[in-house]
């Protein structure tokens, strides 16, 4: 018996959804839920929390279902359901038949339940039909979901089924607009059989990331698995971060990375793995050996050369009328002006993105065709263009032309100063794309309108429903020609700096956050580096909060290289960086020994009397470095002369709260459980006093003392701070951090011998 909840609704959905219309899965729950979208700015449709959900693995985020329970707001899920959902479908009363039957048939839903959600079936129009699926949708959202398990087979001639274990990694479909590549997809198809590893080059804009998605999507049912990724610097940070079914919330990277690499290792040649954007070389790349092991296929689109693999060059697109075609789809007077269309095509030697650009700026009438054409033939080289690949055709290089035309277009759009101005936030914006919204909210825009002007300029990309990224030689052309720096980016700077400030508010969109202040390390020109240096080092503790590992290790490198100038920074400035290199050493290498070294110098090095805060935190770190290995004896002293510290300069602050809950752990590992439920009480009470009750820090504490109590005066005493910490959580955790909490506090039941969970509790 099939139950009636989200997952078994979706199932029929997309089973009527056609081929032709089809979205992927993040698409369409945005559409689906568009509403509750617009609304939540920093929701993130991540793609493997939607293929969770898809796949019963997880339940629907209470987040959204709680939107729908809104008086009046289950009508925003019909109306959604019929305007953007129903177009999509092949047979919309087969679908509502279905659900009905699926619902009838759940003996776990009363009578009458079912009567009252089925009182607009059967229906007389579209309407009611959506109505009726809304209300029965929003039911098996609302409900106790049923976890599907994963079942894998790891042996035999094929590959197990991945998507049954990984979550992310999903091929995006190629643009509406992608043409004449028929004769490549084939000859790539042919390559395939007998090369496993294949770099595709070429310069940037000639449609390498488009082609590899319409070779996946020609091939597809040629292979068990596809699986498509964005090369994020690091494949070693690429294979940690594939999100697997069955990760534990205390698996640290380097049993991530096992576990993941162990899996993708069993796959064989019926799987082809695509990685996008692999701009490195060979030299950089210490984990590239290891892929060209693997059995399964790989793609990688690169502008680089490698020695490795097979090398797979793709050229300009040959045949004129897709290219005239493209123009087209974007400029609508192509037929009257074909003759000047074709010169145009021939001047930017039919690039794909200069051929676009093009159409686009002729759509917008600012000039005439004519007058592109002119201007695109005064174009010269670019010689400070800075592709890895450099091919020479009649005396030029080909790279500078190809930036020097899209220097050209851009200019010739005459952009406003605030298009300017996002565009060079949009620099800043991670390869695989944010929510448009969510940008707009980072640079306080008042409305959308100047984004989705970009867009359909062509500027900023809209691959998916609510998801924009930079064309990577628009971003190219915007650091050379706009120049982000710390000032003309400074209303980006100061929204991230705040946040990080606010170390007790948890945010659902912190990777995203982190990912654009990694760009902004790589990319940012720095005018006041006193100013640059405070903002990296409070990013820095707020990526450590979540262990963000890489974005940790690019701010400790952009520390150590503006704190190379022996003329510049403090002696605290100093220290802290060799404290946040113990950090890295400690909680990201596992490297502890290395770590206490380094803090042990930061110590030395702080000024007490400058910033005793610091001097505090720094105890509590090297307390903390030496419980991690077992000593304890060493790690008390030095944890208490922090308390001593925070308790002179009488100015709690978060980082009070921190060491209160290192230095309880310590108390409790020790046999001291009453003074540490003491000291959490305490720091609690401190809490409180501010007005701070709803945050994850208040909870946290209230976590902690539940988890000590429960210990020694058993369960039943603990189940008070347990009720009260996640009815916080709840309210501001997002759901994979609320899960973890639940996780870590089932543990605590399981120790006592309680099996019947409460239902606070439930990761349902």
């Amino acid at each position: 018996m099939n139950r009636c909840d989200f997952y078994s609704i979706m199932q029929i959905i997309t089973q009527y959804i056609s081929e032709a219309k089809a979205l992927n899965q993040t698409e369409l729950l945005f559409q689906l839920f568009n509403e509750f979208a617009n609304q939540n700015d920093d929701f993130d449709f991540d793609q493997g929390r939607v293929n969770r959900w898809f796949r019963g693995k997880d339940p629907i985020s209470p987040t959204i279902t709680r939107f729908y329970l809104q008086d009046g707001y289950a009508e925003y899920l019909a109306s959604d359901l019929e305007e953007k959902i129903f177009p999509l479908m092949t047979d919309i009363d087969k679908v509502a038949q279905e659900i009905y039957d699926l619902l009838m048939n759940d003996i776990s839903v009363s009578d009458h339940k079912k009567s009252e959600l089925t009182e607009l079936y059967p229906s007389q129009n579209f309407t009611d039909t959506a109505g009726f699926i809304s209300s029965v949708l929003l039911f098996g959202m609302e409900r106790k979901s049923q976890k599907r398990e994963t079942k894998l087979l790891m042996n035999g001639t094929l590959s197990p089924v991945a998507a049954d274990l990984i979550m992310s990694g999903s091929v995006p479909n190629p643009c509406k607009h992608f043409c004449g590549r028929e004769n490549e997809i084939a000859e790539l198809h042919t390559l395939l059989e007998t090369h496993s590893k294949i770099f595709i080059t070429g310069l940037a804009g000639i449609g390498k990331s488009e082609f590899a998605k319409a070779y996946a999507k020609k091939y597809k049912s040629q292979y068990t698995n596809i699986l498509y990724f964005t090369y994020p610097g690091s494949l070693q940070a690429l294979i940690e971060d594939i999100d697997f079914a069955d990760d534990l919330p205390t698996d640290d990277n380097t049993t991530r990375f096992k576990k993941h690499n162990r899996f993708l290792r069993s796959l064989k040649p019926d799987t082809l793995l695509i990685i996008d954007n692999f701009n490195t070389t060979a030299a950089n790349e210490p984990q590239l050996d290891l892929l060209m092991k693997y059995n399964c296929k790989i793609l990688f689109t690169t502008r680089s050369r490698f020695e490795v693999g097979y090398t797979y060059e793709l050229n300009e697109i040959s045949d004129l009328e897709s290219l005239v075609s493209l123009t087209a789809y974007f400029y609508t007077d192509t037929p009257n002006q074909r003759p000047t269309v074709e010169s145009i095509i021939e001047t930017v030697h039919r690039h794909t993105l200069a051929v676009e650009m093009s159409a686009r700026l002729m759509q917008t009438g600012i000039l005439e065709p004519s007058e592109i054409l002119s201007k695109l033939s005064e174009s010269s080289a670019a010689p400070e263009a800075s592709d890895k690949i450099s091919i020479t055709k009649d005396g030029h290089t080909k790279k500078a032309t190809y930036h020097n035309h899209i220097k050209t277009l851009f200019s010739l759009f005459s952009l406003s100063d605030e298009m300017q101005s996002v565009m060079r936030y949009a620099t800043f914006i991670p390869t695989y794309g944010i929510r448009a919204r969510l940008l707009a909210k980072l640079i306080s825009l008042e409305t959308m309108d100047t984004i989705n002007d970009l867009i359909e300029l062509g500027f900023i990309q809209n691959p998916e429903m609510d998801r924009i990224a930079l064309h990577p030689l628009v971003q190219e052309t915007i650091i050379s020609d706009l120049c982000p720096d710390t000032e003309n980016c400074r209303q980006l700077l100061d929204n991230i700096h705040r946040t990080c400030l606010q170390h007790g508010v948890d945010i659902p969109y912190y990777s995203t956050l982190f990912a654009i202040t990694e760009n902004i390390a790589d990319k940012i020109t720095i005018c006041d580096k006193a100013d640059y240096l405070l903002f990296v080092e409070d990013a820095f503790a707020y990526m450590e909060k979540y262990r963000y590992a890489s974005g940790m290790k690019k701010l400790v490198s952009v520390m150590s290289d503006i704190l190379s100038d022996d003329d510049f920074g403090t002696p605290n400035d100093c220290a802290l960086l060799l404290n946040n290199q113990a950090s890295c050493e400690g909680l990201l290498n596992g490297n502890y020994k290395k770590a206490i070294d380094l803090e042990k110098r930061a110590i030395n090095m702080c000024d007490l009397s400058e910033n005793p805060l610091l001097a505090a935190n720094l105890h509590m770190n090297l307390g903390y470095l030496y419980q991690a290995v077992g000593k304890t004896d060493l790690a008390k002293p030095s944890m208490e002369k922090a308390m001593q510290i925070i308790a002179e300069v009488n100015a709690p602050t978060h980082d009070f709260i921190i060491m209160s809950r290192n230095y309880a752990r310590l108390l409790a590992e020790t046999g001291e459980a009453r003074r540490a439920i003491t000291a959490l009480q305490k720091c609690a009470d401190f809490v409180k006093a501010t007005n701070s009750e709803t945050t994850s820090d208040y909870a946290d504490l209230l976590f902690d003392i539940a988890g000590i109590t429960s210990q020694i005066d058993g369960i039943q005493a603990a189940e008070h701070f347990f009720i009260k910490a996640f009815k916080i959580y709840r309210a501001v955790l997002p759901d994979d951090d609320l899960r973890e909490k639940a996780v870590l506090a089932i543990k605590y039941f399981q120790r006592a011998g309680v099996t019947k969970l409460p239902n606070y509790l439930a990761l349902e």
